[in-house]
């Protein structure tokens, strides 16, 4: 696929187009350096050069699209002049040197530029030929940023089926600053992530999972939470159940729901990674942990009720 910062799309077959054009150029030139110029070749000498020109300012649509990703918007413009001004003068270069003898077609500055220029451009339009065939696998990263700026919300608190309070978290000034580089990590995506929701500030997964994506909490108050609602371990999941990423201390890092199950027993997830987006994925596929549990309540469902601070009962 052609990335969208293209000035241009180009496809694989127009880079096999100009290879095969710079080829010919290339063997063009070589026969010339290797055995000179045979009498009543002018018309393929002509050819040669045109065919090496050709190639030349097809490739400077590549230089156009790479001025364009790589140069800020002040460099833009110098650095498309610059690529229109090298390609200039090199087609300058072959086609008004097209009868450039031998001797001097291996002596001359101008004679090595023109035959380097035209395998340059023979070896630059395969590589992009084969880019385009099969495109680099490299895969997208996530910047996942750690809610390090959370307030208390001193007017609500969560409520376990064990009348225990909930303490409940948002982050300051929610989505007014961006996400800071500095206080997060990247991640890869895992091949089958299928991302289901855009980035929010106001619940990290926990808050996702439990409060209806209204607070975030913390994963002290999960455990809590597990052990209040009647949470249990299964070894099995459904469609429902909650999974639980753990670190080797057993502190809970991670949570999510199980979505549903295939018939060749692969396990379905959707989770909110952070205070980032919500994501479909295996239960493996989270930068979070490896270690996980499944757990399941007899309860309706996995929402925890959200109660505001002045209805709660006053302690005698």
């Amino acid at each position: 696929m052609t990335p969208r910062n293209e000035l241009f799309e180009v496809s694989s077959t127009y880079w096999l187009i100009v290879f095969a054009i710079s080829s010919y150029a290339v063997a063009g030139y070589f026969w010339r350096f290797a055995f000179g110029t045979p009498d009543g070749s002018g018309r393929w000498q002509r050819v040669t050069a045109l065919s090496a020109a050709i190639a030349l300012c097809l490739t400077t649509v590549d230089g156009l699209n790479f001025t364009q990703r790589q140069l800020g918007a002040n460099f833009r413009m110098f650095g498309t002049v610059a690529v229109i001004a090298a390609t200039t003068g090199l087609t300058w270069l072959h086609l008004s040197h097209w009868k450039l003898p031998r001797s001097l077609f291996r002596s001359r500055f101008s004679g090595w530029l023109i035959l380097l220029s035209s395998v340059s451009l023979a070896g630059w339009s395969y590589q992009r030929f084969q880019e385009r065939l099969d495109p680099p696998t490299k895969k997208p990263t996530l910047l996942l940023s750690t809610p390090g700026d959370k307030q208390v919300v001193h007017e609500f608190v969560a409520m376990t089926d064990r009348n225990r309070p909930i303490r409940v978290y948002r982050m300051a000034e929610v989505g007014s600053e961006p996400l800071d580089e500095e206080n997060g990590f990247n991640v890869e995506f895992m091949e089958s992530t299928i991302q289901r929701g855009p980035a929010d500030r106001m619940a990290n997964c926990h808050g996702w999972v439990f409060l209806d994506s209204q607070f975030l909490i913390s994963g002290e108050a999960v455990k809590q939470i597990l052990d209040d609602n009647g949470y249990e371990v299964v070894a099995e999941p459904k469609a429902g159940d909650v999974i639980a990423y753990r670190s080797e201390n057993r502190d809970i890092v991670h949570t999510g729901l199980v979505r549903g199950v295939l018939n060749d027993g692969t396990v379905i997830i959707e989770s909110k990674w952070g205070i980032e987006g919500v994501f479909l994925h295996d239960p493996e596929g989270t930068p979070y942990s490896t270690l996980f549990e499944y757990y399941r309540t007899p309860r309706p469902d996995n929402r925890v009720k959200i109660v505001p601070i002045d209805e709660l009962p006053l302690d005698e």
